[in-house]
C-alpha cells in the first residue's frame, strides 16, 4: 500500500507558506469534510437512484444520477470560488472570482432549465439525485460533529473559545 506524502512534500498541493495554502486541520475544499459529504452524497444519490427507478423506471434512475453529479459539481466549484473569495491569504483575483461564481450560477440554472424543460430528465427525479447532495452536505457536517478528533492545540480553527 502506498503511502501519502506530507501536503508540503506534494507537488499538486501548495506548500503552507504559499498564499492560500491550506493549513493541515482546513476543512476546505480538500479536507476531511469535503471527503466525507463526497462519501454521504454517493450513498444518498444511490439511493435515491434506487428509489427513483422503483418509482419511474431506467427514466428516474439516471435523472437522479445525473441530479446528484450536478449538484456535487456545483458544490466542488462553489467550494473553490467561495474559499479563494474569502481567504485573507488571497489578495489578487477576488474580481476574477466573484466573475467565475456569476458565470456558475448562470451556467446552473440555464443548464438546469434546458435539462428540465426539453424533457431530457425527469424533473422530480432529477431534483430528488440534487436533494442527496443537500443531505449530504447536512450528514457530513453532522459526521464531522461527531466523530472524535486529535488534539491540534489552541490554534485551531474549530474552537469555540474566543
Amino acid at each position: 500500500q502506498e503511502e501519502r506524502p506530507e501536503a508540503t512534500d506534494d507537488p499538486v498541493r501548495p506548500s503552507p507558506t504559499e498564499p492560500g495554502a491550506a493549513t493541515p486541520e482546513s476543512i476546505g475544499p480538500d479536507g476531511d469534510l469535503a471527503r466525507r459529504i463526497g462519501v454521504v452524497a454517493l450513498a444518498a444519490g444511490l439511493l435515491s437512484a434506487v428509489v427513483m427507478e422503483r418509482q419511474f423506471g431506467p427514466t428516474g434512475a439516471y435523472s437522479s444520477v445525473i441530479g446528484t453529479v450536478v449538484g456535487l459539481l456545483n458544490l466542488w466549484v462553489l467550494a473553490r470560488v467561495v474559499t479563494r473569495l474569502i481567504d485573507p491569504k488571497v489578495s489578487a483575483g477576488k474580481g476574477a472570482a466573484m466573475a467565475l461564481l456569476l458565470a456558475k450560477t448562470a451556467a446552473l440554472f440555464l443548464g438546469v432549465g434546458l435539462l428540465i424543460s426539453r424533457s431530457w430528465v425527469h424533473g422530480g427525479s432529477f431534483m430528488a439525485g440534487i436533494t442527496a447532495v443537500v443531505v449530504a452536505i447536512a450528514g457530513g457536517g453532522l459526521w464531522d460533529a461527531v466523530s472524535p478528533k486529535a488534539e491540534t492545540g489552541s490554534d485551531s480553527s474549530d474552537s469555540d473559545e474566543g
